[in-house]
């Protein structure tokens, strides 16, 4: 699901960085939580007599009325809850009965709208835990809306050395492209798509190259330049591995095979991840395509065609636009080779009537 990133909310009044907190373990609420609250000596607010003694109603509604103007995303921390003015007392019972949910690293919850998305309030709770920290890899992906796997943690680029853990893990290499949305900062799309294709395991980084090329997101020109701007950085084997695999246009170990089967053919004639423009726009990207019969060839994935309605549109197009598409199935491209070259043979046969 694509999480735009175009809304822009004011900085938190309370600065969460101003005390330091140290959580229970997760769950909060578990019977045998004990809950150290947030200790700020220059304001006096733990061991203080006031933090102690119960709160009447009408101290504890405006308290938690200033606790809701300072929280972002919905997310705020037990620092932040008694800076506003709740007590000792009141935070104590509200952690441990779960009225407050904890999400990562000194962020809790209260109430979440269900259309909220988690990814974000991970994000905002690592920006009130680590406020100097960017959000990078898986976490700012799904922010960017790529297909990458969920791994519910809050990756966080910093500068000084963090221990991971409570849903937070930092990394230390540098940030190319950062910028400010929302609560937080995270990575830009080009750059946070280049730490993926760097760090996530090969097979993963495979598939969201296909996804990210074929979306024009990335270009081989800029991935060659990643690569020889930051020859030592982590991951820049992966990435030279990535860029040799798809240097001929196959983004996909099908589409190798596919470019096999036409050389071994002595089919001519064709151009690899080609875009097609109709009516001055880009309507798909051709896996193969041959310009002069407007054929069409494509492998199937169903990461790629996951969206039926948009699939439906898009195919639609391009066969009012005059083009032939020929989808084969990764086991036709592998066992059936011979049942591909013919068709394609009778495909470009066709066009020449």
């Amino acid at each position: 699901m694509t999480r735009p990133l175009s809304v822009l909310v004011e900085p938190v009044r309370i600065e969460p960085d101003r005390a330091s907190v140290a959580l229970a373990p997760y769950p909060p609420h578990s019977s045998d939580t004990q809950v150290a609250l947030p200790v700020d000596d220059a304001n006096g607010l733990i061991g203080a007599p006031a933090m102690l003694r119960p709160m009447d109603r009408r101290d504890r509604e405006a308290a938690e009325h200033r606790l809701r103007k300072a929280k972002v995303l919905h997310v705020f921390t037990l620092a932040m809850a008694a800076q506003a003015g709740l007590t000792r007392a009141v935070i104590r019972v509200k952690v441990d009965r779960g009225v407050w949910r904890h999400v990562v690293g000194a962020a809790y919850v209260e109430q979440v709208p269900p259309t909220l998305d988690p990814v974000r309030l991970r994000a905002a709770g690592a920006a009130l835990t680590w406020p100097k920290g960017v959000i990078c890899l898986r976490t700012a992906a799904l922010l960017h809306g790529m297909p990458v796997t969920d791994d519910h943690l809050a990756h966080v680029l910093v500068s000084q050395h963090h221990r991971p853990g409570r849903g937070l893990m930092p990394h230390y290499f540098p940030a190319a492209d950062v910028r400010r949305v929302l609560s937080f900062r995270v990575t830009g799309r080009r750059a946070t798509a280049i730490d993926c294709l760097a760090l996530m395991p090969l097979a993963e980084a495979e598939r969201l190259m296909a996804w990210v090329r074929t979306r024009e997101i990335l270009t081989v020109a800029e991935l060659r330049r990643a690569v020889d701007e930051w020859p030592g950085r982590p991951g820049v084997a992966q990435l030279r591995r990535l860029l040799a695999d798809t240097s001929d246009g196959a983004l996909s170990a099908a589409e190798r095979r596919l470019h096999q089967i036409l050389r071994d053919a002595g089919i001519r004639g064709w151009q690899a991840d080609q875009p097609i423009i109709v009516a001055g726009r880009i309507v798909a990207r051709a896996d193969v395509l041959f310009a002069e019969a407007k054929l069409i060839v494509e492998v199937d994935g169903r990461e790629a065609h996951a969206d039926f309605e948009a699939e439906r549109v898009r195919l639609n197009t391009l066969s009012l636009a005059g083009y032939t598409v020929l989808r084969f199935t990764w086991h036709q491209i592998v066992d059936r080779p011979w049942f591909v070259r013919a068709q394609i043979e009778a495909a470009l046969r066709n066009a020449t009537r």
